[in-house]
């Protein structure tokens, strides 16, 4: 459980410097670096409610 606990982590980490990465090239008017942020994000997001449900099943199932 502890590896899923630092996964999530980098998963948020990550979120939040492409975030950031979004907002300051749209500011600078760089569009295809803004474009392969937000795949990143939603990339990084979908891996986060993949690892939502498998934890939440591992806590069902009662498994270490």
């Amino acid at each position: 459980m502890g590896k899923k606990i630092l996964y999530n982590i980098f998963l948020n980490i990550g979120i939040i410097v492409l975030a950031y990465c979004a907002v300051a090239s749209y500011n600078e008017k760089q569009y295809l670096i803004l474009t392969g942020s937000i795949i990143g994000i939603a990339g990084l997001i979908y891996l986060k409610v993949r690892l939502a449900k498998n934890v939440r099943q591992t806590i069902k199932t009662g498994k270490k």
